[in-house]
Formats: C-alpha cells, sequence, structure tokens
C-alpha cells in the first residue's frame, strides 16, 4: 500500500503536466498503481474492506449482551461466555456448525465496543504550598533481629513538594496518630491546613467522604495544630495516590537488602533513608527534588504551637503475684510492697511510667512485642549465672572403672542437660545391684548405644537371670519325699485319713 507521501507526489506531478510515464518512473511505481491513485483523486490511503464471519450477526451480539448486561448482577459489562454459549445456540437453531472460537469473539467484541469499558484519565491532584497533605498506613511483614514480624508503616507527605516522613509501628490506633503526626510536624516545623486520609476509624468515629465525622479526642488534636482531615469518597483512588507511590517506593528500595536489628534499629534506619534518599531524589513529574521545592513551601505551613505536650495515654493496672504491671502483653516490675494493689501506667512512645497517685514507682523502656529486646531480663532482676554441677553419684559411677567412665562421656553428648537426671537413675541402679552386672549391663547398652536406665537395667536383669537362676541341663526329676532333707524338716507326722475314707455300701438296702 502507498503511504500518503507517494499519494500526494503523485497527484502533485501529474497537476504539473507530467505523464503517467514519466511520473512511474519518478516514483518508482507502476503505471497502473499511478493510473488507480489518479482515478481515486485522493491522498488518503483507502481503507481495507475485509468481511468477517461475524459482520452479520453484529446487531445479535449487541442484544445478547444487553441482555448478559442487564441479568447480571455481579458485572456489570456482562459475560463474554454466555454471549459465546447464546451464539451457539442462535448457529444450532439455524441448523449451523458454531466453529466460531471464543478468542474470536472477544476480539470482534472489542474492535466494535461491545462490553468494553470507556477509559477514564487519571486525576491528578495539584495543591498549592501548605494547602494539602496526605495520610495513611500499610502493613509489611519485616525480618527484625532475625524474625519475621509485623509491623505498620505510617507516611505522610506534602501535596506540593512531595516531602514525606515515615515511621514504623508494632500497632497504629489513635494514640500512635497522635505521636506520628507530633513527630511529623516537628520534622517538617509545621502542618499543611488539610490531611487527606482514608475513611479508617483509627481517626474517622463514624460515616465516610464528605460525611465522616472525627473522633472526639482527634478533633481536640486538629485544634492543637490548625489542621483539619479531610476523608475522600470511597473508591476514590486518585484522593491518596502520593502517599501510596511512597509506599511502593519504600517497598522496593528501602526494605530491599537491609538488616535491622530491633525495631528502634528499624525507624533509625526509615528516617535516615526518608531524610537523604526519599526526600532529595529528582522526581521527573516535578523536574526537581522535594528538597528543593520545600524551600518555597516552608513558609506556607502553620506553624507549631511554641509548647507541644508530649503525648501519652493513662491506665490502671494491677500488680501480679511476681511484682509486675501488665501493658500489652509485656511486663514491668514495680516494687514488692505493691503486690496486688492497682496503680497507674502512663504510656508515652517509648518510656512506660508506673505511678502511684503522683509518685513515680517505676521508669522503664517500653518494650515491642516482637523485638530482640523484649526477651531481654527485667533491669530489676539480676540474670541467673549457670553455675557447673559436681554430682557426687557421676564422681561415684566413674570410679567404677574405663567402661563406666567411656559411658558417661557418651550419655553426656546425647542427653544434654538431661544428663543429670539420667546419671541420678544410674547411681540408684548401683545401690540395688552388684557394681559387677551394672558394668556389665552398661557395656552392652554402650555396643548399642542405649541410654535409657530402663533398658539398662532390663540388661541388667537378663544377665543375672541366666548367670544366677540357670538351672542345670543335667537335672533328673525324682521323689522329694523320699529325700533325708525333707523328712528333717517335717515337723507332724503324717496325717491319719481312714475316717474320711469312704467305706463299702451295705447291699442288703432296700431297693426302691
Amino acid at each position: 500500500m502507498l503511504s500518503k507521501e507517494m499519494r500526494t507526489a503523485i497527484l502533485a506531478l501529474a497537476g504539473k503536466g507530467y505523464s503517467k510515464r514519466q511520473i512511474s518512473k519518478a516514483v518508482g511505481v507502476s503505471r497502473n498503481t499511478v493510473k488507480a491513485v489518479l482515478k481515486s483523486g485522493t491522498a488518503a490511503p483507502p481503507g481495507i474492506e475485509r468481511s468477517g464471519q461475524l459482520d452479520a450477526y453484529l446487531d445479535d451480539l449487541r442484544a445478547f449482551h444487553e441482555t448478559c448486561r442487564s441479568e447480571s448482577t455481579k458485572r456489570i459489562d456482562g459475560s463474554m461466555q454466555r454471549v459465546w454459549e447464546m451464539l451457539g445456540d442462535k448457529f444450532k437453531r439455524e441448523g449451523r456448525h458454531f466453529e466460531i472460537p471464543y478468542s474470536t469473539l472477544t476480539r470482534f467484541c472489542r474492535e466494535h465496543g461491545i462490553g468494553v469499558r470507556e477509559k477514564k484519565r487519571a486525576g491528578r491532584i495539584v495543591t498549592e504550598p501548605g494547602e494539602e497533605s496526605q495520610h495513611d498506613t500499610s502493613p509489611y511483614t519485616i525480618k527484625v533481629g532475625g524474625k519475621m514480624v509485623k509491623r505498620q508503616c505510617a507516611s505522610l507527605v506534602l501535596g506540593y513538594s512531595r516531602m514525606v516522613y515515615i515511621r514504623f509501628f508494632e500497632r497504629y490506633q489513635r494514640f500512635h496518630v497522635k505521636i506520628f503526626l507530633t513527630e511529623a510536624f516537628k520534622y517538617f516545623g509545621g502542618s499543611c491546613r488539610r490531611i487527606v486520609i482514608d475513611n479508617s476509624s483509627v481517626v474517622i468515629a463514624c460515616g465516610a467522604g464528605r460525611y465522616a465525622e472525627v473522633a472526639p479526642e482527634i478533633e481536640a488534636f486538629e485544634k492543637r495544630f490548625g489542621f483539619r482531615f479531610l476523608a475522600h469518597e470511597v473508591g476514590h483512588a486518585d484522593r491518596s495516590g502520593k502517599v501510596e507511590r511512597v509506599f511502593d517506593y519504600v517497598e522496593r528500595n528501602f526494605l530491599v537488602g537491609r538488616i535491622f536489628k530491633d525495631d528502634d534499629d528499624l525507624n533509625a534506619q526509615a528516617f535516615a533513608w526518608a531524610d537523604e534518599k526519599a526526600n532529595r531524589r529528582r522526581m521527573r513529574e516535578l523536574k526537581s527534588s522535594p528538597v528543593e521545592l520545600f524551600a518555597s513551601e516552608k513558609s506556607a505551613l502553620v506553624p507549631i504551637p511554641l509548647f507541644v505536650p508530649e503525648v501519652y495515654r493513662l491506665c490502671s493496672r494491677g500488680v501480679d503475684a511476681y511484682g509486675c504491671v501488665s501493658l500489652h502483653a509485656m511486663k514491668y516490675p514495680v516494687p514488692a510492697a505493691y503486690i496486688g494493689k492497682t496503680v497507674l501506667v502512663r504510656e508515652s512512645k517509648d518510656r512506660v511510667i508506673v505511678l502511684d497517685g503522683s509518685n513515680e514507682i517505676g521508669n522503664h523502656k517500653k518494650k515491642i512485642e516482637g523485638s530482640p529486646s523484649a526477651a531481654l531480663p527485667s533491669p530489676s532482676r539480676a540474670p541467673r549465672r549457670q553455675k557447673s554441677i559436681q554430682l557426687a553419684e557421676e564422681s561415684k559411677l566413674k570410679g567404677l572403672g574405663e567402661t563406666m567412665r567411656a559411658y558417661l562421656a557418651l550419655l553426656k553428648a546425647e542427653r544434654g542437660p538431661r544428663y543429670i537426671w539420667s546419671v541420678k537413675k544410674l547411681y540408684a541402679l548401683l545401690c540395688e545391684y552388684r557394681a559387677e552386672d551394672l558394668v556389665a549391663a552398661v557395656a552392652r547398652a554402650a555396643e548399642h548405644r542405649l541410654f535409657d536406665a530402663g533398658r539398662i537395667e532390663t540388661i541388667l536383669l537378663q544377665n543375672m537371670a541366666q548367670k544366677d537362676y540357670a538351672l542345670p541341663m543335667d537335672f533328673e526329676p525324682q521323689d522329694y519325699e523320699k529325700l533325708p532333707e525333707y523328712q528333717a524338716g517335717a515337723a507332724t507326722p503324717e496325717p491319719d485319713l481312714d475316717d474320711y475314707t469312704p467305706k463299702e455300701e451295705d447291699d442288703d438296702r432296700p431297693t426302691a
């Protein structure tokens, strides 16, 4: 097919009076092609019209699709699979063989706009400096201290400059919302006048979108820093697109190839990554870096108050029998004098303070479930030292000879911490049986690598039965009552049993 440029050249040369032969030679095409172009009289290439086997059924396909669309409750665009089945039924009614592949049907429907959703442009939210920021959280499973734990990544992104602040939490509640935003406002030096969030119950008490109602404690937090939360409409994903890109960047860059000792190390690396990399990378969309744009946005932020109180929450806890209070499944020790009493627990970002009225009776670093620091011993208790235990029973057993000493070495390697109890059971056998019998049984047990004291005792009893209680092979049965030993041991004479012997019956008795 000739291009539009070549067809234009042919028409231009013909207009200047050149012959068909001269035009075909100059352009490099046949004279028949030149004739066809001149006959059409247009520079636009003619369209290719191909007749397909589904062209005659275009109206039927539209009708089938509308039927499936009206009857479908799950898919708005209808089911192409069902349309294909209905077309096959129509072919059968006409007495024709149905050989149209499903892929051919779907391609034909796409070309004619059947069952195709209309594409929409992604919305782009453009905000002025200091006008809007976006906040959201995303769950991640991270390896912290060699253990896989679940953590919530909270992020705040400024809408104009795209400056970001992130932090990881064990759980994310309204208490943690206030902690995170307070830290973020201090990092930015102020807050935007509006923070866009989704309809999460962490901030929203009821409703959704324009009808959302903020929880009372969060509303008081808004007044302190001079901003307002805005819950976007349900399904309006473009409204939180800036903060969602941050989570994608965190997953693809920050969490890849990094090792975290504990949660403190995790948040320290997250802060350094956001400050030194995420906020300093050049963004193609903005033709600049967030730090450079933040220079012009910082002055437009709502300044933070002169005094920002520490975020904390109070709760009452009972002191258990071990002298500890429990908070989020973690134990914190207090003086033993408070066992059985109820005390106040003041929880902040990283400290847990136990109060008796206004008196502080305990101040501990906050433990995080799953973190390696949570498994450390309590600071009020000194770690117990492992003492080397020298058993008297072991020394007595070793005194039985080299066979027993070699077996005890094998037993210690096999049993580990349970070696002590095995030694005590062996010593109990020594107290009950002869030493040479025990050594012989231990030697046989060592050959078969048997380390159970019960098995050793079984071997010992079998050896004793074969050696001490076996009957001689030439034993002949005899009448023991005639032996002199039996006669000497008889204490009483032979009993007279004649009175008990039955007499012969009288034959003169009358018969019945």
